[in-house]
């Protein structure tokens, strides 16, 4: 849990940097130039053990005379999992230099630079030509100057090529067995996600390629001409099967910068609508899991599923709860008798999750069919995986319990935990979170706090320094975040959003590999990729 002691050493750590160094809402921000990232780099990681890299984000200062001379800024959101501390590296340079590549620290830096690349035209020290969201020779689309006047079309670069041994005296080369195949947006082994190249030895994965980018929405873009009071439906978007996840970060962020404070009772309902669209999410991929395996059970967790969904438009008009947050605490009370419906509910589910999951248990092929290709914790570490998927390969970690918000730390849940990192540890770790999720509910509304629904106090929003500021929680699939660069107007200059399923789709190969083709759909499954998250 965030510890002020540690905030304090730190702090005392970054001081003796000099005035280039802020605490700026409980989190470390530090200003370098580009010759100075890697020894920061490997001093923050190696020395105060800020192992995980959360994100990138750049932002292009042409435009703003008020601030600093240099036409860029990337800044590095580091993590620190023992502490539980947040190091912001902001590294400021003009376009004719070349910002040095962290990958060699970080694993999970490799999408997240490219993508900064392609929607700001920068320099980063990485060779890797090929495109990742953005067909190659588009306009970089971030840039405040950007005007994007057509699509170029970008030719589809095929399956890889094999080596050829054309001496038949020596040993033939290992690739001259493997065999490649591609999976297009329509292929059920992509589930409608992205397009996927795997190779096979002929028989087992042993790498693999995967095109994204289908998906263009252009949100960060759009919340620049954006008020804060008009951006609060544009997130729900993000994830819809989970909206109140996405629009309960974009409020907290905002609250945390004009400091509002939540009345208590409207942290109990963002509490309650959490974890409902958690317990969504978990069912909707226990659906797709057994449906990859051709289990009966798959038409049983959707019709569970149809009673949250139900709960959910009883109290905001939406089957999936869009609309339910705003700034300050939330838009309705819940409804008379909502409160004993979701007993009803409740009840019914924990019974009909038991029969379906001893049904399953009792399948002979059910484990044999997922238990298979172990993530081990090292590798999800080192891509940046969170979520179940993390929690399945051993590391006990979740932000409802390390950064606690509203009730979280007053509410007795348990986090569940695995050991090998195998799809079927997923399945168990997103079961055992949905009957945590119902307890938490249960002991929310035992204890529901009496008061206003939205706060009521004086805002003062013109009075904040401009800044980044970074807000998250552990969504359904993961840490979720905003990465918000913010003027005193109330005005955003960049926003950076940051989801689980991108930094998951990169480290696909590590889930794949060694897997028969027929186990392809059901490990895929259990990572619950989210096309909607995937892109930008």
């Amino acid at each position: 849990m965030f510890n002020v002691k540690d905030l304090k050493e730190h702090h005392s750590i970054f001081s003796e940097v000099g005035p280039s160094y802020q605490q700026i809402l409980g989190q470390h921000h530090i200003d370098l130039r580009p010759k100075d990232l890697l020894r920061w780099i490997q001093f923050v990681k190696n020395d105060l053990g800020y192992l995980t890299l959360v994100d990138m984000a750049c932002l292009d200062r042409k435009r703003n005379t008020d601030q600093k001379h240099y036409e860029f800024e990337l800044s590095y959101l580091l993590f620190n999992m023992g502490s539980h501390q947040r190091l912001n590296l902001h590294v400021h340079f003009n376009s004719g230099e070349v910002v040095p590549s962290i990958i060699s620290h970080f694993s999970v830096a490799g999408w997240m630079e490219r993508e900064q690349i392609e929607m700001f035209g920068i320099s980063i020290g990485i060779i890797n030509d090929k495109s990742l969201l953005i067909p190659k020779g588009s306009v970089p689309p971030l840039r405040k100057n950007a005007e994007i006047l057509e699509w170029p079309v970008e030719e589809d670069p095929g399956l890889p090529s094999l080596r050829f041994n054309p001496n038949k005296s020596e040993k033939p080369y290992p690739e001259e067995a493997w065999v490649w195949k591609q999976y297009d947006i329509l292929s059920p082994h992509t589930m409608g996600n992205f397009m996927w190249q795997v190779c096979f030895d002929p028989v087992r994965v042993v790498a693999s390629h995967t095109r994204i980018g289908f998906f263009h929405r252009g949100l960060e873009k759009l919340f620049e001409s954006k008020n804060w009071n008009h951006t609060m439906q544009l997130v729900d978007l993000i994830h819809p099967g989970a909206a109140p996840t996405y629009s309960t970060i974009w409020a907290k962020n905002l609250e945390e910068i004009l400091s509002i404070r939540l009345p208590e009772r409207a942290q109990a309902i963002r509490i309650v609508l959490l974890e409902l669209a958690r317990i969504v999410d978990h069912l909707t991929v226990l659906s797709e899991v057994t449906s990859a395996l051709q289990k009966d059970e798959s038409r049983l967790f959707i019709n569970a599923r149809e009673k949250i969904y139900e709960l959910f438009e009883r109290y905001s008009g939406h089957r999936q709860g869009m609309g339910s947050i705003c700034l300050g605490g939330v838009r309705a009370d819940l409804p008379h008798g909502w409160i004993i419906e979701y007993q009803d509910v409740a009840n019914l589910l924990k019974k009909s999750l038991l029969t379906i999951h001893n049904s399953l248990l009792g399948q002979r092929n059910f484990r044999s069919h997922l238990d298979h290709s172990p993530v081990n914790a090292q590798t999800v570490l080192q891509w940046g995986v969170g979520g179940p998927a993390m929690r399945a390969s051993g590391l006990n970690f979740d932000l409802r319990k390390s950064q606690p918000l509203y009730f979280y730390q007053d509410v007795d849940f348990d986090v569940p935990v695995g050991i090998h990192g195998t799809s079927y540890d997923r399945y168990l770790i997103r079961y055992e979170e949905i009957h945590q999720s119902l307890r938490i509910i249960t002991q929310v509304l035992d204890n529901l706090p009496l008061g206003e629904l939205v706060y009521a106090g004086e805002q003062q929003p013109f009075n904040i320094t401009p800044g980044w500021h970074y807000s998250s929680l552990e969504s359904p699939n993961g840490e979720a975040g905003f990465y918000h660069h913010f003027l005193s107007e109330m005005r955003t200059e960049r926003l950076k959003v940051k989801t689980p399923s991108f930094t998951l789709t990169q480290a696909l190969p590590e889930f794949v590999r060694d897997l028969e083709e027929w186990q392809l759909s059901g490990a895929l499954a259990s990572l619950g990729i989210r096309k909607s998250e995937q892109d930008r």
